[in-house]
């Protein structure tokens, strides 16, 4: 068993930032940098320092969309060391709170027709002042979960039902495949993705009525399934109902972030309810993400800007039709409404005469179950449009609160469940492989503001306790380095807004290994030598109290050198309760990885459960957790 120590610049909420590969029978050890040591603590009203320094604090309530909230609320502001506050939203739904002490503090809010909400805030000194933000949720809102139902069980009659129904699909054999999918929904009736391909089925036979009912049943077991929010919103396109598509493809948007296909089916639903206004931003999207696909996008697009009466622009946006897709059967229209431009006739003439737009093919059978999510950079997620976003400032304050973190602990223990599958061409996973360790965390505090971490799993180097002959190494890593200052200058950062994450207020970043740069972050090694792996991905960071809450990456771009040509991974971050003086730290709940190597495709889920914690204080004494990561999600 080797132990290898490492340097934590900021904070422990870092998962799976290095790895061991089996390559051409040799390991490939991954390497994890040195970084420099973190900033002393901020005292503050729980840190057991009079805090000497304070602020204005703004609470900003809104409605889950991002809006303000249209009603009045109260505002309750608390502390273990201070006299509760409360006031009451004004102008903007915004209660203030004048001369706050810096420190943690609990917001409550209630208002009528309203969930009450309850969140934690970090208060810092600095600026003008402090903003948070709370969402509510509708009171009659139905709870299924805030990151929805656990995903189905797929017993192995049940998968070969669909792997069946789906392989007559792509032949266009529709009865035959309807036989699998009904006998598989006999076997799992709730399942939406069975559903979902019901429905399917009955669309690509233009059966839309039948495949109405069918995404509708997936929904009533999953709100939020993309599949169907999509197909149900093209489906009311078709049916000449936009408003109701424009519906089902905001919930979409809204809860599963946008590519460039949502964009045009949004651009199309605002376009046919004559609000150009909403359409105008999602057209431009979709001739930016759509790439080769783009030229029923830019078509819609100078469809757009004619009727809202921006001729040169429409004629510029059919121009980049005929001459970036010449062989495109847009090409053509493109050039009939260039001609109708140019004709002296009025603007109303021009609406009537407008033929029907461009509807995005439905996907390919091929692509209804992808084997792994689909690249960060294929989609994007809604922001609040009045809120604005200081990457220095999101940074600084992730990295002052993560280090008081740290500052509270010094071991802990934790059961690591490992699943493996190989996944073949088409996404059907392989058989299931488990394997549970004992995984160990050991900081040491040699001097003030300084880190170090030793990470130990149980048998977790040994290749041969990892079927799929992928193994990973360490807890701490990812999630420590995106914001240390060591690594920031080799990053490219990018705020895109104040979004949401299970439900609560967070800040949207967008992060990229710059070019020419070898990244620090993360690296390969095998008996060829180490290997830069170029990462780029996106975080949600909590708006109010600035913890990790969730992370994905991709790769910039393959890795030629490893033969690596996908690599994404998907990390949750959370609160774990132990008993010991109501202890909670922030830290990892799971993992997935999806990666492509060698021309092979894996899957690999990691949980982590039964923590148990060494407290500073006592250096000794094992607290145990008084819930499940699982019974802690909110």
């Amino acid at each position: 068993m080797r132990l290898r120590a490492y340097k934590l610049p900021r904070f422990l909420a870092g998962f799976f930032s290095t790895m061991i590969l089996l390559l051409s029978g040799r390991a490939v050890a991954a390497q994890r940098p040195t970084g420099p040591p973190t900033a002393p603590q901020r005292s503050g009203v729980n840190s057991g320092v009079f805090p000497t320094e304070n602020t204005d604090v703004s609470v900003s309530v809104r409605e889950l969309s991002g809006m303000p909230l249209p009603v009045s609320a109260t505002v309750k502001l608390s502390s273990e060391a201070g006299i509760p506050r409360t006031a009451t939203t004004q102008d903007g739904s915004t209660a203030t709170f004048p001369r706050v002490f810096t420190g943690e503090y609990e917001i409550e809010v209630t208002a009528l027709g309203y969930k009450p909400g309850k969140e934690r805030a970090s208060v810092f000194a600095g600026g003008a002042g402090v903003t948070v933000y709370m969402y509510l949720h509708p009171e009659n809102e139905v709870s299924n979960g805030a990151a929805g139902p656990s995903t189905p069980i797929m017993t192995p009659r049940l998968q070969g039902e669909i792997d069946k129904g789906l392989e007559k699909l792509r032949r266009h054999e529709f009865e035959e495949a309807r036989k699998h999918f009904e006998k598989a929904a006999k076997m799992a009736p709730g399942n939406p993705d069975v559903h979902y391909l019901l429905g399917m089925l009955e669309y690509l036979q233009d059966h839309l009525d039948a495949a109405r009912k069918k995404f509708e049943a997936a929904l009533l077991i999953y709100p939020s399934h993309e599949r169907s929010l999509l197909a149900l919103g093209e489906l009311e396109l078709r049916q000449g109902n936009p408003t109701a598509a424009g519906q089902a493809l905001e919930k979409a948007y809204e809860v599963n972030g946008a590519d460039w296909r949502t964009h045009l089916l949004l651009a199309n639903a605002y376009f046919q309810q004559k609000n150009y206004e909403k359409a105008l931003p999602h057209a431009i999207r979709a001739t930016e993400k759509a790439k080769e696909h783009a030229a029923a996008a830019w078509v819609l697009l100078g469809r757009i800007l004619a009727n809202a009466g921006k001729h040169d622009e429409a004629e510029r946006a059919f121009e980049t039709v005929i001459r970036s897709f010449p062989s495109d059967p847009y090409a053509a229209e493109a050039k009939a409404r260039i001609a109708e431009l140019r004709k002296p006739i009025a603007e109303a003439e021009l609406r009537v005469a407008a033929p029907t737009v461009p509807l995005p093919e439905a996907p390919p059978a091929a692509s209804l179950r992808p084997w792994a999510p689909p690249d960060i950079d294929s989609k994007e997620y809604p922001a609040v449009q009045d809120v604005a976003c200081k990457e220095s400032e999101v940074i600084e304050r992730t990295q002052a609160r993560s280090a008081r973190q740290l500052g509270n602990l010094e071991k802990f223990l934790a059961t690591e469940h490992i699943e493996h599958q190989e996944l073949d061409a088409y996404g059907n996973p392989g058989p299931s492989r488990t394997k549970d360790f004992s995984y160990i965390v050991l900081v040491e505090h040699p001097q003030p503001g300084v880190s170090f971490v030793n990470e130990r799993r149980d048998g977790g180097e040994n290749l041969n306790s990892f079927p799929s002959s992928l193994a990973t190494l360490g807890l701490v890593g990812l999630g420590v380095n995106l914001f240390d200052q060591n690594y920031s200058r080799d990053l490219e950062y990018k705020c895109e807004g104040l979004g949401s994450w299970r439900g609560q207020a967070a800040w949207q970043m967008h992060f990229e290994q710059k070019k020419g740069v070898p990244s620090q972050i993360r690296t390969w090694r095998n008996s060829r030598g180490v290997f830069p792996i170029p990462l780029k991905g996106r975080v949600w960071i909590a708006a109010n109290s600035y913890d990790v809450l969730h992370v994905e990456t991709d790769l910039r771009e393959p890795v030629k050198e490893v033969q690596l040509t996908r690599d994404h991974l998907i990390v949750d971050y959370g609160p774990v309760n132990f008993e010991k003086g109501h202890t909670t730290l922030w830290l990892p709940w799971s993992a997935e990885m999806f990666m492509e190597l060698r021309g092979k495709r894996y899957h690999h889920q990691h949980t982590l459960s039964n923590y148990m914690l060494f407290s500073v204080d006592t250096g000794s004494t094992i607290s145990k957790p008084k819930e499940s990561v699982q019974q802690d999600l909110p």
